[in-house]
């Protein structure tokens, strides 16, 4: 799946804590299509949904299976998830979110294997005993990102070296001569460059950047007073971050 950029409003629907939270009353069987999605991160995996009780009210969840792809763990300091506060299912009914809930040890208290953790979100009222489809978006939002980025130990004429979703996918040298090929999923225009060099901070004595068509890739061409050393160490800062929504949509069939 692709990155892709929304605003943060959209994610804030991790609502009313403090419900109390009954055991599901009334398992039951339902398939999702597709049933499985990731990303370079991410693997998601719908795991059912259940019947339960929300505060003596009858209600259900929806629950996926997470696992951490890539370098960062799942915690409430990298990522959040949420799905839609209202779904709707193929006959019109309408169903509230109540709460969502993240699960990341068994009833033993011990870490899931695979660093996974489920995640559950509930609705009400009770899941009408007709409805056969239920259309649903499971958003992750990753909240890592950071200004700036420090790369070390780049060697001259490497390629894909990537931190913190920054690809500097091509390093090119010649004497005081530094280019680099950056992809990032921010906006790219506006990024800084500077060398560390015994400690301090190098600037560019000139600077001059070709940035692609969508504004997430850019060429960049510095020259410095000093000879590039091999290997050496740049500081890379974003102008700003942008809020970063992953999207994943599925149709759930009841049987």
């Amino acid at each position: 799946m692709k990155l892709r950029i929304y605003s943060f409003l959209f994610i804030l629907i991790f609502i009313l804590s403090g419900c109390n939270l009954g055991n599901p009353t009334n398992a039951s069987k339902s398939t999702a299509s597709p049933s499985h999605f990731e990303n370079q991160h991410l693997s998601v995996t719908y795991d059912g949904h259940s019947s339960t009780l929300l505060n003596d009210d009858n209600g259900f969840y929806l629950s996926f299976e997470v696992i951490p792809i890539g370098p960062f763990p799942i915690d409430e300091s990298h990522f959040s998830f949420a799905l839609q506060r209202v779904l709707e299912d193929d006959l019109g009914n309408q169903y509230e979110s109540i709460k969502t809930e993240i699960i990341s040890t068994n009833d033993a208290g011990e870490p899931f294997p695979e660093n996974k953790v489920y995640f559950k979100q509930y609705f009400q009222p009770e899941l009408d005993k007709d409805s056969k489809e239920l259309s649903v978006i499971f958003y992750a939002k990753p909240l890592y990102y950071r200004q700036s980025i420090l790369f070390e130990n780049l060697n001259h004429n490497s390629e894909h070296n990537m931190l913190n979703d920054l690809n500097i996918a091509k390093v090119q040298t010649e004497g005081k001569k530094l280019t680099l090929y950056i992809e990032d999923v921010h906006q790219i225009q506006g990024l800084e460059t500077t060398m560390i060099h015994s400690g301090e901070e190098v600037y560019p004595v000139f600077t001059s950047t070709e940035v692609g068509k969508f504004n997430h890739s850019l060429i960049a061409n510095y020259e410095f007073a000093m000879e590039i050393p091999d290997p050496f160490t740049i500081k890379i800062k974003r102008h700003r971050l942008q809020d970063q929504l992953w999207d994943f949509p599925i149709t759930i069939t009841f049987k």
